[in-house]
């Protein structure tokens, strides 16, 4: 991308909508960011050289689909119509062969942009409209039917970008692409299927400087799994595994690792007949799925989440039940489970298996997903599993509802953890929340909860602790969106929100000063709305809770129309009986901090006697002026006197 290009990318007056614009330098390149508190936008996102779409898009090393003819209808669809709709299951490659279109789709190079929505619903409305540029929109895994006009506002989207020399690349699923809304865009939809996984593999070889192993692709090892054809994504896995192979002896391990260990899983499964084992099957069973959930953990952990899935399945276990059932060591030993001091483990040599058996599982028993999953959150808040257990069922649980893309675990997670154990999802969901693929579906989550009416607490403060996690550090411009929303739901002086806004101000402080002002400006100019005013006050008053935001605060309040904003916002708590107590306790605060600092105690006293210069404001002051001795404080008093005085000299001008 050149340099005119980039500053394009980050200019405001090429967006589609006013807001507040940052530019970061990141893995990811610049980024421009467009920080509305409510309201549809789109951030793009520059795909970039180092990005893996863009490498594996690459001549030499990109492996067109298998259906070649509507690959070709693909690339003329496009040309034709500005736009196309690749329609494809995740997984098979639609983002690389998305990005490899735009790459041709001109005879020079054009900036590309993935597009991150930040939408109630899929609407048109906010997509940018640039001259000159290709952009990629994920479109899958719609909550709802989008609105009936979707489907012809693409198609007319379509034209005004080819007009301009861009183009437009939506990823679908076919699950949901469908309708009659849908009906204008079948002309130039594309239903697209994976490329040929041996010639795939043989490509990711050569591109990783392991030529010399394509030759390994004829063995007999590997005709099972070239009659099977499996998808991109297990095929660059594949591809994957043989470049960090140490030798050709290797190969067929690496297989039942690709293969998910199918083979072991299904004998582990069958039950262990030998040497006399009387352990019924099903009691095997759970002992193997308990140990694959908890690989690593207490044996004892183990034992209790194979006894509470053996009870949710309806076998007695009373003590009757159990002292009538094999031993405990019989069936870990039935279900290869082995111990390690007091932790117990499926077979270390074969690497990834416990995360194959709990797929295994999900995907063999369909119609139990539901209490597989009840079963699974269970044990992690279970307070009797210790909390290190508790992490290993919640990383085993994060990991199976990315490969699965499963929505219905991480909100099973998100509802039942609660309390002591909540750090564990908050743990689970930023990481989730970050992941190349998957994390656009949680964020989206987070959104949509926070945008609900009345969420539930627990919810609210699970996303203001993710919003100021370590991802929000990464991501301050998604998280600050989604920690104003929460900040509507949650009480005035919430300890969670001040310590979100102060880690964010500490770490992104570029982001929250901009983000703040621009929310206050949008709450000046729209002061009929009730909704952004309460987020808005939210987020002021847990930033000044702080001395990271006070500091943030401070430092623009010297000039005006920054200086206004404050001062309104303090009133306006002030005037708010919900936030009174939590304003005041906070103006204390300050009086602490700044009435013995030489270089900022004349500032803040000029700051606050601007916000106490009405007489109607000044009925906070009582409980701040009146010390525990019943005498006046002097800070305060000082206050009064400054605001009276402004207050008479403002009279005065008026009346002359």
């Amino acid at each position: 991308m050149s340099e005119h290009d980039r500053q394009d990318a980050t200019d405001p007056a090429t967006q589609p909508h006013p807001g507040v614009y940052l530019t970061h330098f990141g893995e990811k390149g610049v980024q421009a960011y467009n920080l509305h508190l409510n309201g549809d936008h789109v951030l793009p996102v520059p795909i970039t050289a180092s990005d893996a779409e863009w490498k594996a898009s690459g001549e030499g090393r990109f492996v067109p689909p298998r259906n070649a003819d509507h690959w070709a209808e693909a690339s003329k669809y496009l040309e034709e119509h500005g736009i196309v709709v690749l329609c494809a299951p995740p997984g098979t490659g639609r983002r690389t062969a998305a990005v490899r279109l735009l790459r041709d789709a001109t005879d020079g190079p054009l900036p590309l942009f993935d597009l991150e929505p930040e939408w109630s619903g899929p609407t048109v409305r906010p997509l940018p409209r640039q001259a000159g540029q290709g952009y990629v929109l994920d479109l899958s895994d719609l909550a709802d039917e989008p609105a009936g006009r979707l489907g012809a506002d693409l198609a007319q989207l379509g034209e005004e970008l080819r007009d301009k020399g861009s183009f437009l690349v939506v990823l679908a699923t076919p699950a949901d692409w469908h309708g009659n809304w849908t009906e204008p865009t079948l002309r130039f939809t594309v239903r697209l299927e994976s490329p040929d996984a041996k010639a795939l593999v043989a490509a990711e070889l050569r591109a990783h400087h392991r030529g010399e192993r394509v030759v390994w692709l004829e063995g007999a090892e590997f005709q099972e799994v070239w009659l099977a054809n499996p998808h991109a994504r297990a095929a660059r896995r594949l591809a994957d595994l043989l470049v960090q192979a140490s030798d050709r002896g290797q190969v067929q391990t690496l297989i039942d690792q690709f293969g998910d260990w199918h083979t072991e899983v299904e004998a582990l499964l069958a039950g262990d007949r030998t040497k006399g084992n009387r352990s019924p099957v099903l009691a095997v069973r759970a002992m193997v799925w308990a140990g694959a959930l908890l690989h690593g953990g207490q044996r004892s952990s183990v034992i209790k989440a194979s006894d509470l899935l053996l009870t949710r399945l309806g076998v007695p276990r009373d003590p009757a039940g159990v002292l009538a059932d094999a031993t405990t060591s019989s069936r870990l030993t039935a279900a290869k489970i082995s111990r390690d001091g007091d932790r117990a483990r499926h077979d270390v040599s074969k690497q990834g298996l416990p995360a194959a058996i709990l797929r295994h599982l999900w995907d063999e028993f369909p119609t139990q997903n539901d209490l597989l999953r009840d079963w699974a959150v269970g044990i992690a808040a279970d307070r009797d599993i210790p909390e290190g257990d508790a992490r290993l069922v919640t990383s085993a649980l994060l990991r199976l509802a990315v490969h699965r893309h499963d929505r219905a675990i991480l909100d099973a997670l998100a509802h039942g953890l609660r309390g002591s154990r909540r750090p564990l999802v908050v743990e689970a969901l930023t990481e989730a929340a970050g992941h190349p693929e998957f994390g656009r579906y949680v964020r989206d989550r987070l959104r949509q909860w926070m945008d609900s009416r009345n969420p539930p607490d627990s919810r609210v403060e699970l996303v203001i602790e993710i919003c100021g996690s370590t991802w929000g550090s990464r991501e301050p411009a998604l998280a600050l969106t989604r920690l104003g929303k929460a900040a509507g739901h949650a009480p005035f002086g919430s300890t969670t929100l001040t310590d979100a806004l102060q880690q964010l101000a500490l770490h992104r402080p570029d982001y929250v000063g901009k983000a703040v002002a621009q929310w206050l400006k949008d709450t000046e100019s729209r002061g009929d709305d009730e909704k952004l005013r309460r987020q808005t006050l939210g987020v002021f008053l847990a930033l000044v809770s702080s001395d990271e935001g006070t500091d943030l605060v401070l430092a623009d309040v010297h000039a005006s129309p920054a200086r206004s904003r404050a001062v309104q916002a303090w009133q306006w708590l002030l005037s708010v009986d919900a936030a009174v107590h939590a304003a005041t306790a906070q103006l204390r605060r300050w009086q602490e901090r700044f009435e013995g600092d030489p270089e900022r105690r004349e500032a803040v006293l000029e700051l606050l006697a601007d916000i106490f210069a009405p007489p109607s404001r000044r009925s906070a002051l009582d409980g701040l002026m009146v010390t525990e001795e019943s005498a006046i404080h002097p800070f305060w008093r000082e206050v009064l006197e400054r605001a009276a005085h402004r207050h008479r000299a403002a009279e005065e001008a008026r009346v002359s």
